[in-house]
């Protein structure tokens, strides 16, 4: 490079306070250097020079600075081609790089953005641009470590609540089947009669026993995605007669209410593929859902329908519908709409998360609108076909 164009105009000689931070600079004009180092130790900034780009590589290979400064026209291994070969190197992808180029180099621009160069200085060097530009980028940059570092241990931490999770979910659910079992049977007054009070006592054990077995096996379900252990089985099912297993077995529950659960078959044929448990899964937590949030004297319609790739589950209520802000909440972990059971019901806000889960699994979708009468309609569309389970 020529000797003119390492020439410095200082306008100002005043430090700029930063944290100390290593830049290492590339250039084959040794002047270049000695002027590079001498404005970084006037911003405070640890300075490494090297003369060609063949042995700044190889210190590299070794070492992380916070900065890289580096001339685009050098011989034997240019800038561009330089800055190309430290990106392929994994600790060095996000070090920003910049280059020094004269008004003679500007066409090379391009091609050295292309090679991952963050920005560049037009020589001659002036300590206030230099300094503010490197200053910025390492400012940037360490932002950027911070908040992976951040993501790092949040996505640790978020590992260790799955496995929780997984844990205690697994260990709650044999004991709570059991009492679930045990109330059942008691309820069936198999053991002998039950008084009036010793009869509501039992109905609370059961409905109390089978609302936590719900919860348990949501969050199971929640820590078998977030873990990417959860695996589909899919086998040719009837949609439709897991709906009336659904219907069935939500019967009780919606006549107590007085709710009429319907189910409104639209199609002759809802033959697909899909995993029998975690679509049995959908359906109930949908009817359930619908049945929870509507008053009493409603009617509760479940509807299939059809087309020649595609089969819709429709679940409408008429409820109170969800507030047109509250939409984003619905399928999200742990988030409820401000929407409160009729009933009394427990609600904590897993059931749909699991649906979304569930139904994308199977590359589908469901969503969910207020009907223009009253209440909602979730809808769910699962392809008749899985080409990739």
């Amino acid at each position: 490079m020529p000797v003119n164009q390492s020439q410095s105009i200082l306008e100002n000689t005043d430090e700029i306070e930063t944290q100390r931070s290593r830049v290492l600079v590339v250039d084959d004009d040794p002047l270049v250097r000695k002027l590079v180092e001498k404005i970084l130790q006037r911003g405070t900034i640890d300075f490494e020079g090297f003369p060609s780009a063949e042995t700044a590589l190889e210190h590299l290979k070794e070492h992380t600075p916070d900065l890289i400064l580096s001339d685009i026209m050098m011989p034997g291994m240019d800038g561009i081609e330089f800055c190309s070969r430290l990106r392929k190197l994994i600790h060095l992808e996000e070090v920003p790089v910049i280059f020094f180029t004269g008004l003679s180099d500007m066409d090379a621009l391009s091609r050295a953005y292309d090679a991952g160069a963050s920005d560049y200085i037009v020589k001659p060097l002036r300590q206030v641009e230099l300094l503010s530009r490197v200053h910025h980028h390492i400012e940037d940059f360490r932002r950027k470590q911070a908040a992976k570092i951040s993501i790092q241990l949040l996505n640790q931490q978020n590992e260790s609540k799955t496995k929780f999770l997984g844990v205690a979910s697994h260990d709650l659910r044999n004991p709570l089947v059991s009492i679930r079992g045990i109330s059942q049977y008691l309820e069936s007054e198999k053991f002998g009669p039950l008084n009036e009070c010793q009869r509501e006592l039992v109905k609370t054990i059961v409905e109390a026993s089978e609302s936590m077995l719900s919860l348990v096996e949501d969050l199971l379900d929640v820590s078998m995605f977030e873990s990417g252990q959860m695996r589909i089985q899919v086998e040719r099912q009837s949609l439709e007669a897991l709906v009336d297993q659904g219907v069935t077995l939500h019967s009780a529950n919606a006549s107590n209410k007085r709710i009429e659960l319907i189910k409104d078959s639209r199609t002759g044929d809802s033959e697909g593929d899909f995993d029998r448990k975690l679509i049995s899964r959908v359906i109930d937590n949908l009817i359930s859902n619908a049945i929870k949030f509507s008053p009493s004297d409603t009617t509760v319609r479940i509807v299939l329908e059809s087309d020649s790739d595609v089969l819709y589950l429709k679940v409408e209520d008429e409820g109170p519908g969800i507030p047109n802000d509250e939409f984003g909440k619905l399928f999200k972990e742990f988030s409820r709409t401000s929407n409160q059971p009729t009933a009394g019901e427990s609600s904590n806000g897993i059931g749909l998360f699991v649906c979304q889960q569930i139904v994308q699994r199977h590359g589908g979708s469901i969503s969910a609108e207020n009907r223009r009468s009253k209440g909602t309609r979730f809808t769910v569309a699962l392809n008749r076909i899985i080409t990739d389970g």
